[in-house]
């Protein structure tokens, strides 16, 4: 062999062959990188953004409640949940899930078959859960992809019926856009003042492997910490409400009662009868529960402090009076025609409840003689009357806050001839809403803000109810009653509880002056039964209680005043 032979590239032929099968390997490579990223690429981009990336949302604690006087009423207690990721979960792990959780496998497949609507998102299948009952799970958690454990925020209610209506309580959100598991508030004043209680949700990425076990937390800004909702501080007093709204469950109607500082105009007590549970309404309600509490004939749900709509009667007297003083159409010491126990017009007798003589406007008050403001209110006019009672907040909204608030109905020339037309209405319609009868509703806030007026000389300032709101516009502001009507009114309030015929005798042992007001609305179904009233000292606080369907105001309304005022303040103030 020649040394050229050797130098000549003989060796060709094994580095063909390297080159042959390096080009192969090459080709498949990238076949395969052409199937994964273009035959198979969505498929694995859903994996990666919805398997791979999981996002935990973490609820803010709602902000807490109080009353005046610092006492929680609503507060939030840690709570254990777990939900699942539909997607991730094996179905095959149900029974075996739903024993360790302790509920039934059926129950668990029903709420799965749920959470298949949204696959790539958590869903709550078990709340509620305390530490003894989430042990079982958590020591397996590991074995079971797509399951989450999370610890949440619950609402706790502390006084249960006593604060029902004013507090209401809260729910899973149903807007769009709202997480799973999400908490809103559906009534009272969860739900006005959610905008403030709510706070703001956090959130948490983890990342998952393809069993759906956590792998790790995303790196960088993976979790954002919820903002806790803002606290409020209520004006009610909680040993006034109690007691209130345990005085008024007492009685075989339904009934309210509503009482505050004339002085400051913070409303200390709110109550309404019958309440309901809030608690039992924020944990979830059963069908047959809710059916019991929607179908009760005694409206449960409904607070009746605010949002009823009564006559007045006889209670309104006290504007009808200020009115006819106020613009000069009677004077303290004037006297119409007696009273014989009724009163003719056009054909109608308009009947008074006795013959009570010839009186002046104190007497009247004191007497409830409805013959002398059948008599006098013709002086002035409906339109006159509609527009000074408004003046006292009737026929509006007084808080903003509170949710279903009635702005009962003041009635004038315009809201009658859209009723009756024109000439379908005359003065005998005067002469019944003078005596708060007819077409006039109010409600017991209303009344006892009208009676707070009065108390104040017309000073009240706005009402309040929580300290973190500003207080309400008063609309009796630019009322400027006169010092002598004012006087008068509150002389015939007096006289109604200590004068020889008053009808409110029976509150004349009260330990504290008392100056108030016996009201019966007659309703077709029964009359309501009115009293309101205030006292100076040792408190300023005035009153407004109504029975529905009571009867008689000076019988059946008169004692839960005292029983309330005498609990309240002591036998002795």
């Amino acid at each position: 062999m020649r040394l050229s032979d050797l130098s000549s590239g003989a060796p060709g032929r094994p580095m063909a062959g390297f080159s042959a099968v390096f080009l192969l390997l090459f080709l498949g490579l990238a076949a395969r990188l052409f199937h994964l990223q273009s035959v198979r690429g969505d498929y694995y981009r859903s994996i990666s953004t919805s398997n791979h990336i999981r996002v935990i949302y973490r609820p803010a604690p709602r902000g807490i409640i109080r009353d005046r006087n610092g006492e929680i009423l609503v507060d939030n207690v840690p709570s254990f949940v777990i939900s699942a990721v539909r997607s991730e979960f094996d179905t095959t792990a149900t029974e075996e899930v739903a024993s360790l959780i302790g509920i039934p496998a059926d129950s668990l497949r029903a709420r799965l078959g749920r959470a298949s609507s949204r696959p790539f998102r958590p869903f709550v299948v078990v709340d509620d859960l305390d530490l003894i009952a989430i042990g079982p799970l958590s020591e397996n958690l590991h074995r079971f992809g797509g399951l989450i454990i999370d610890v949440v925020p619950r609402r706790r209610y502390y006084h249960g019926m006593s604060f029902c209506h004013i507090v209401g309580y809260v729910g899973e959100s149903e807007e769009d856009g709202a997480f799973e598991g999400e908490i809103t508030g559906r009534a009272g004043l969860e739900s006005t003042l959610n905008y403030l209680l709510a706070g703001q949700p956090g959130y948490t990425q983890q990342v998952v492997d393809a069993m759906g076990r956590v792998v790790s937390e995303f790196e960088g800004a993976g979790e954002v910490a919820p903002m806790p909702g803002h606290d409020l501080t209520l004006t009610i007093d909680t040993g006034l409400q109690e007691l209130t709204c345990a005085i008024l469950d007492e009685e075989t109607a339904p009934g309210a009662a509503v009482i505050l500082d004339y002085k400051t105009g913070e409303i200390l007590c709110l109550a309404s009868s019958p309440g309901f549970d809030p608690q039992t309404m924020a944990d979830g309600i059963s069908v047959a529960g809710w059916r019991e509490i929607s179908q009760n004939p005694e409206r449960p749900m409904f607070s009746r402090a605010w949002a009823a709509r009564y006559p007045p009667g006889s209670v309104y007297k006290l504007i009808s009076a200020a009115y006819l003083l106020q613009y000069g159409f009677i004077t303290p010491d004037f006297r119409p025609d007696p009273c014989y126990g009724s009163y003719h017009l056009g054909g109608n007798d308009f009947g008074c409840w006795s013959v009570h003589g010839r009186l002046d406007v104190v007497d009247a008050l004191a007497r409830s003689c409805d013959v002398f403001f059948y008599r006098t209110i013709q002086l002035g006019s409906m339109d006159g009357l509609a527009e000074f009672s408004r003046k006292f907040g009737l026929g509006r909204r007084l808080l903003n806050i509170l949710p279903g608030e009635s702005r009962g109905l003041v009635p004038d020339r315009l809201l009658m001839d859209s009723l009756y037309g024109s000439g379908g209405w005359g003065l005998g319609n005067l002469l019944n809403l003078s005596i708060g009868q007819g077409e006039l509703l109010v409600n017991p806030l209303q009344m006892a803000v009208m009676t707070g007026i009065f108390a104040s000389g017309g000073e009240m300032p706005g009402l309040k109810l929580v300290r973190e709101i500003p207080a309400a516009e008063a609309p009796w502001s630019d009322l400027e009653l006169s010092v002598s009507a004012v006087s008068t009114v509150v002389e015939g309030m007096r006289e109604a509880v200590y004068g020889n015929a008053g009808t409110l005798s029976s509150l004349s042992s009260m330990p504290w002056e008392f100056f108030g007001k016996s009201g019966t609305a007659e309703s077709s179904a029964g009359d309501h039964a009115w009293v309101v009233g205030f006292i100076r000292e040792p408190e300023p606080l005035a009153i407004a209680v109504v029975v529905e369907h009571g009867g008689h105001g000076g019988a059946v309304a008169a004692p839960i005043v005292y029983r309330i005022l005498a609990g309240y303040l002591g036998d002795g103030g």
